[in-house]
């Protein structure tokens, strides 16, 4: 490279970047290629760089690169060129959220924890609650959607209901899917018991704003049971009991929201 700013573009480029002539031979072999591949020129050379696919390639065990190719008319000859970046924690963190979905700790639709991690959470709140004389709220939340057709599209209307609740929840709440078409939420930071009928309250209009489902806009029935700590149980399992049953009672009144010490709401 005679350009002394391509030198320069080359050699501080982060991307690795190798270069070959027409005849496939590998005349360029930048700093950040040796670093995230560990291969010297020569031993990149060897490599067949060429005939491997674009997109992830796995270099060696535990290394993966996002590789594309392009290619540069100059004078007298083409060059073609293959660019790399580093994707080895990509791909780690995909493989690790593979891993937590199939164990049931995350939800593969709505993108939320699972049961395990709502009810480790609750009994911790509940036992922070405890030392420090604070309230845990618990929101038992059921969607249910009518048929279409012969089918209800519960994956559907639940992922477009993890976005809902992800974004009506606040940072210091945990939301978790804990059945098919049920959500259990555990707030932790409130000033008084009340505050989870206000979050309830919140969360209900905000989930019950139609859904569009199998093409068309679908009005959906939203339950909540609202129960805290330590007015409704004196322990995690009690809390939630005593949510659900709120969220069993005003489901089967038509949906809406029910404070398990209080009449509806």
């Amino acid at each position: 490279m005679r350009d002394p700013i391509a030198r320069h573009l080359f050699a501080e480029a982060q991307e690795g970047i190798a270069v070959f002539d027409e005849t496939g031979t590998l005349i360029a072999w930048n700093a950040a290629a040796r670093a995230i591949t560990g291969w010297d020129e020569a031993a990149a050379a060897k490599q067949d760089l060429l005939r491997k696919g674009a997109g992830m390639i796995q270099i060696r065990d535990g290394k993966w690169v996002d590789l594309r190719r392009t290619a540069v008319a100059t004078p007298g000859r083409e060059l073609r060129i293959v660019l790399f970046a580093d994707a080895s924690a990509q791909v780690a963190l995909t493989e690790a959220r593979r891993h937590l979905t199939e164990g049931g700790i995350i939800d593969s639709v709505t993108r939320l924890p699972g049961a395990p991690i709502a009810l480790g959470h609750l009994e911790r709140a509940v036992a922070l609650g405890r030392r420090d004389a604070r309230a845990v709220g618990v929101l038992a939340v059921a969607v249910d959607l009518p048929r279409v057709g012969a089918d209800v599209p519960t994956d559907e209307l639940m992922a477009q209901l993890g976005t809902r609740v992800t974004t009506a929840t606040r940072t210091s709440d945990l939301a978790a899917r804990v059945g098919e078409s049920e959500l259990l939420i555990v707030l932790t930071a409130m000033a008084g018991a009340q505050d989870a009928a206000i979050v309830a309250v919140r969360l209900l209009l905000r989930l019950s704003q139609p859904y569009v489902v199998a093409g068309r806009e679908r009005s959906a029935t939203v339950s909540v049971g609202v129960a805290s700590y330590p007015t409704d149980g004196d322990s995690a399992e009690a809390v939630r009991a005593a949510a659900r049953d709120a969220m069993s009672r005003v489901r089967s009144g038509g949906g809406g929201y029910q404070v398990a010490s209080q009449t509806k709401g």
